[in-house]
């Protein structure tokens, strides 16, 4: 359905004409120009791809005619889409659909200032806490770059703003006592194998959805993380409003290979005996996805009266036994996919009370 100011109406012969500005007569009168189409979503794409390809006689780009919406619409169908995973691509969509269209979206691309922008954070930061507000604010930034690399805005636009500090907070872990209650009744759950898993390996929840039994090397005692699953928004006209995709990992240093204990080299031997899928999380004979694995987490966490918790806790709390054991950090980093040994610092530094206690306890025995 076409939308307030954007030039797009049906016609009698039932087709569908877009108008946008193409230039200026020699009186100075807008020059308009046509494009038509069978649906209101054609003209809609052949429009916003007009609206951001006018060019002068010197063959360099004029004035973007449209609105921010427009230009967002032009740089994720025709730049960011061919460029990033599908995961990464619905990542962005969502942020922009979500918190930047209906704050500033209706402003003309040329028209657009700091103060804008500004505003903009400012009533975003009200809604949403103030890491995704960065993450929101890293995203149309990016999107202006580009727009600014074609001569539409000029950088001053959006370098100089201020955003909100970030106040780091500590991650949720669990204890060490509730580690091993977790070990010991995933072991005997039919549903149990992706928490122990993730207890024992330190993989994200995608990576052990998407891993399959070609990556298990039972002879070395060792699996390599090739790929991952996760649920996405599907951009196209379909019934189904999000669909399963497999990708590879989030980084180079995410494909990595990881040494597996006796006991979960054991667990895994006798999951496939009794397998049937090409994936070692199997539900009818495919693979488990990642909400249904939290699922079964939280009901794990209920059966055994334990605080909830977010099952990416199970990943920070292989990190923090490694650390409670002395295991070099570079080690750590290379088992979490780290793409920095700064990264697990960042993380985990200050993230464990005990050893902060036993630190205390040592300087005062002095």
């Amino acid at each position: 359905m076409a939308r307030k100011g954007e030039n797009i109406y049906k016609r009698k012969d039932r087709r569908w004409e877009g108008r946008y500005v193409k230039g200026r007569k020699v009186n100075g009168r807008i020059h308009y120009g046509y494009v038509y189409g069978q649906t209101y979503k054609e003209v809609k794409q052949k429009l916003t791809i007009k609206k951001a390809t006018i060019f002068s006689g010197q063959e360099k780009y004029e004035q973007f005619y449209g609105t921010l919406n427009n230009w967002l619409d032009y740089w994720l169908e025709k730049v960011i889409s061919t460029k990033v995973k599908p995961g990464t691509f619905d990542s962005y969509k969502s942020k922009i659909d979500c918190h930047v269209r209906p704050t500033i979206g209706e402003i003309r691309l040329s028209e657009l200032n700091s103060s804008h922008i500004n505003q903009f954070i400012h009533e975003t930061n009200k809604k949403i806490s103030t890491n995704s507000l960065h993450s929101v604010f890293r995203v149309l930034k990016t999107s202006l770059k580009y727009a600014e690399k074609l001569h539409f805005i000029r950088s001053s636009i959006y370098e100089n703003i201020e955003l909100p500090k970030v106040r780091r907070t500590r991650i949720t872990n669990i204890s060490q006592f509730e580690h091993t209650l977790l070990i010991k009744e995933a072991r005997q759950s039919h549903d149990g194998l992706a928490i122990l898993i993730s207890l024992e390996t330190g993989m994200r929840i995608g990576e052990i959805a998407g891993l399959k039994w070609e990556d298990v090397d039972f002879k070395n005692k060792v699996l390599t993380v090739k790929r991952t699953l996760q649920r996405v928004k599907t951009h196209i006209d379909s019934e189904k409003k999000t669909q399963i995709i497999e990708e590879k990992p989030k980084s180079d240093s995410s494909e990595r290979r990881i040494p597996l204990s006796s006991d979960l080299l054991e667990q895994l031997q006798n999951k496939k005996q009794k397998s049937s899928s090409v994936y070692v999380v199997s539900q009818n004979h495919s693979y488990t996805e990642p909400r249904t694995i939290r699922y079964q987490f939280k009901r794990l966490l209920k059966k055994l009266e334990l605080a909830e918790c977010t099952f990416h806790a199970l990943r920070h709390s292989f990190a923090t036994r490694c650390l409670e054991k002395g295991i070099n950090i570079a080690v750590i980093s290379s088992l979490l996919g780290h793409a920095s040994i700064k990264m697990t610092l960042d993380v985990y530094t200050n993230s464990n009370l005990t050893e902060e206690r036993i630190a205390v306890e040592a300087v005062a025995a002095i």
